[in-house]
């Protein structure tokens, strides 16, 4: 496939997205501390890494979607009202809601992109540059700042975490400890071909779906800092350190800790209220 026949098609093909995308875009760049530079390996690798830094991984835009997304039959929000939430709200997102957004990020700046899968329930963007097809991926709350060669093996072990990228004659295996473990299907992939498993991740019935979680996560002075759930964690280099937060405390907290507006978690907390399954 010609690298004009993918930017063509990522175009058509962003969740209806098109040339009117471009004042988001930029938007994103400037949240981002980046302008405008020709696609290469090097800007690819600032956007990635700016991006971990400043674009939380949070469920709260998740179920605050969920609704309009069920009226529409399209869990996505548009890229300019996503561009909209980050700046001014300090949303996120999820993996399907970050790599649609790096997707169309890279597709402007004239980058060669797909998205790819993971089994189970993951997705990414496969970038193809002069120097081969790499891995990009700002969705999975990993310890990720770069991108990295699609198929070649890599691993990460940071006090968080240990992130192994393992190719196989068998597949592509994407280990995390603690976490989960995935196999990455290369294969280039419009938005269209993922639409099921976007709708499959929007399922209440099922049992972790991220759905069930009132979380937000991101780097708050060079340190990893999750609330999920009522606690607050810290990824000190010396160890984890929690703390518990009264329910009646946490938009404040999230507003103080974050940035965040706390609007979004109350909205948030309302329709997992609404749509939480009850105990069986």
């Amino acid at each position: 496939m010609s690298g004009a026949t993918l930017r063509g098609t990522a175009s058509r093909d962003s969740g209806g997205e098109s040339a009117a995308t471009r004042p988001a875009v930029n938007r994103l760049l400037g949240h981002l501390h980046l302008g405008r530079e020709a696609p290469t390996l090097d800007y690819v690798d600032r956007i990635i890494r700016e991006h971990q830094l400043r674009v939380p991984f949070e469920t709260l835009t998740k179920l605050v979607d969920y609704e309009p997304g069920l009226r529409r039959g399209d869990f996505l929000p548009s890229f300019a009202d996503y561009v909209e939430r980050i700046v001014t709200r300090g949303g996120g997102g999820l993996c399907w809601t970050l790599a649609r957004g790096l997707h169309v990020l890279l597709d402007d700046l004239g980058f060669e992109v797909a998205l790819m899968y993971m089994d189970p329930g993951h997705c990414c963007v496969r970038v193809e540059l002069p120097e081969g097809p790499f891995y990009a991926d700002v969705g999975y709350a990993a310890p990720i700042f770069r991108a990295y060669p699609l198929f070649e093996s890599f691993a990460l072990d940071t006090h968080r975490e240990k992130f192994d990228y393992s190719v196989r004659e068998d597949g592509i295996f994407v280990t995390r400890n603690p976490g989960p473990s995935k196999k990455l299907d290369p294969t280039p992939r419009r938005l269209g071909d993922v639409r099921d498993f976007i709708t499959a991740a929007n399922d209440w019935s099922a049992p972790q779906s991220f759905l069930h979680r009132l979380s937000y996560a991101g780097h708050v002075d060079g340190v990893y800092t999750s609330l999920k759930n009522g606690t607050l964690n810290r990824y000190l280099p010396g160890g984890l350190e929690k703390t518990e937060i009264a329910a009646d405390d946490v938009p404040g907290a999230l507003a103080d800790i974050f940035g965040a507006d706390p609007a979004l978690y109350i909205e948030a907390a309302e329709v997992h209220r609404r749509s939480l399954p009850a105990p069986q």
